[in-house]
C-alpha cells in the first residue's frame, strides 16, 4: 500500500515554455503552466492517468533543452480544454532546470528554502435554509440578509423567519 502523499507546498512560478513530454514510446506536446522546485504543471489535452512517469523535455529561454523525468500527481479534464492539464511531480532534475528556477527566486529576493505563508481562507458566510411555503423549494439565505424579509429564489414569495 503506498504511503500517504505529503504536501508541502513551494512557491509556484508562472511561466509559459514549450514541453513535450514521453510515456509508454507515445510523444506529446504541451504548454508549461507554472514551475517550482518540486514540479511543474502541463497545459495539454493528453493528460496521463496519476502515478504514470513521464520522460520530460523542457525548452528554456536560452534555447537550450533541460530534461527530466516526473510522476502525474493529478490530471485535470474540464469542458474548457484551457483547463485541462497535468500536475507533475519531479523526481530527476537537471542543472540546467535547477539553475532557471534559481533565477526566479533571486527576481523575487525569495530564499529558495523559505516557506509559503498561506493566510487562512476568510471564514464562510453562515447560511440558514428556509423553505418557501408556496412552492416549497429551499432557499439558501445568509445569515446577514435574513432581516431584510428574502423572498424566494423561485416563485419570490416572502420566506418565513422562524427564530
Amino acid at each position: 500500500m503506498d504511503k500517504p502523499r505529503e504536501y508541502k507546498r513551494t512557491k509556484r512560478f508562472t511561466k509559459r515554455l514549450e514541453v513535450t513530454f514521453r510515456a509508454g514510446g507515445l510523444n506529446f506536446r504541451g504548454i508549461l503552466s507554472n514551475i517550482s522546485d518540486n514540479g511543474i504543471f502541463i497545459r495539454t489535452n493528453r493528460g496521463f492517468a496519476p502515478n504514470t512517469t513521464l520522460n520530460i523535455e523542457l525548452l528554456l529561454p536560452d534555447n537550450t533543452v533541460s530534461h527530466m523525468k516526473g510522476i502525474v500527481r493529478r490530471t485535470i479534464k474540464t469542458p474548457l480544454a484551457v483547463k485541462n492539464g497535468m500536475g507533475i511531480e519531479l523526481t530527476e532534475k537537471d542543472p540546467a532546470f535547477e539553475k532557471f528556477v534559481k533565477t526566479f527566486y533571486e527576481d523575487t529576493d525569495m530564499s529558495k528554502d523559505t516557506e509559503i505563508q498561506t493566510e487562512e481562507p476568510p471564514t464562510a458566510p453562515e447560511y440558514q435554509i428556509i423553505s418557501c411555503p408556496l412552492c416549497g423549494v429551499k432557499n439558501k439565505v445568509p445569515q446577514t440578509k435574513i432581516s431584510e424579509s428574502p423572498l424566494c429564489g423561485k416563485c419570490k414569495t416572502p420566506l418565513v423567519i422562524i427564530t
